[in-house]
């Protein structure tokens, strides 16, 4: 009986002796980027997607000024923060001049944000030098798909915080 009892206690002090692994909430840090020129037009669209729990969690980190609530509210209520956001984790330079993008349309999709942005450019693109950095100061793996579309030609990258940039010549 005593050896019973000891092989319980032992195994459970060896149990309760290693702390469990922490998991994450999700192990992906993933953010999607499509960057779509139609040639001859002067504007440009950038549709960014990423998790809505990162957004959120980037811009309480970001601003002082966050206010919190349900994700379905994340917009509504710090709309002027996410476009500072954006602003400033994201660059484009077509041609040799900036480009800054604006945010016009958003949705949630389940645990997803579809952001959409436009900007002013050239009607031809010879080189984009592209940055995004978004979520990077957070969450160190962290990985940005690109996909820059200049009419039927297509080039991507992959960017994460050791390489937050990439250029596309066309």
């Amino acid at each position: 009986m005593v050896k019973y009892v000891l092989t319980i206690l032992i195994g459970t002090l060896y149990t309760f002796s290693f702390p469990e692994e922490v998991v994450p909430s999700h192990a992906l840090y993933l953010g999607t980027i499509q960057l779509k020129h139609e040639l001859e037009e002067e504007q440009a669209i950038m549709y960014i997607k990423v998790f809505s729990d990162d957004l959120q969690s980037a811009i309480r980190n970001a601003s002082q000024d966050f206010q919190p609530g349900p994700l379905s509210d994340l917009f509504e209520k710090n709309e002027a923060l996410i476009k500072a956001y954006f602003t400033q984790h994201t660059s484009i330079i077509i041609n040799g001049q900036a480009s800054i993008p604006v945010l016009f349309k958003w949705e949630q999709q389940n645990d997803i944000h579809l952001l959409s942005f436009r900007l002013s450019c050239s009607t031809q693109w010879q080189a984009v030098d592209f940055q995004a950095n978004f979520f990077m100061e957070l969450f160190p793996t962290q990985s940005n798909v690109v996909s820059i579309i200049n009419g039927e030609q297509r080039q991507f990258a992959r960017l994460n915080k050791q390489k937050s940039s990439c250029q596309a010549k066309f």
